[in-house]
């Protein structure tokens, strides 16, 4: 990893800044990125498992697991056949299908 000199280093920063507020737009980096489409995932995951949990009772612990182990596509996906699904063999069924999709 290559590393700045200080004085270049407070350069940059201060230079995104500058930008950063003539653009009125944060700077947001990889990390921030990925914590935020996690973010986005638990929650996705989190509303599917309560429509689930309606729809087919009380989960074992074990398949709310996979549902949170889905990846966000896999979890879209879900989303839209959350209406098919009527039974936790519906649901097991499905998440054997997309096994290859946890992240």
């Amino acid at each position: 990893m290559m590393s700045l000199r200080e004085d270049l280093s407070r350069r940059f920063e201060q230079e995104l800044t500058d930008l950063e507020e003539s653009l009125n737009m944060p700077y947001v980096t990889s990390v921030e990125r990925i914590a935020e489409a996690r973010g986005e995932a638990r929650g996705m995951a989190n509303v599917l498992l309560v429509q689930l949990t309606r729809t087919c009772g009380p989960l074992p612990e074990e398949i709310e697991q996979e549902v949170r182990d889905l990846s966000f596509e896999s979890l879209q996906e879900l989303a839209q056949a959350v209406f098919e699904i009527r039974s936790q063999a519906d649901l097991q069924s499905w998440l054997d299908a997309h096994e290859d999709a946890v992240e």
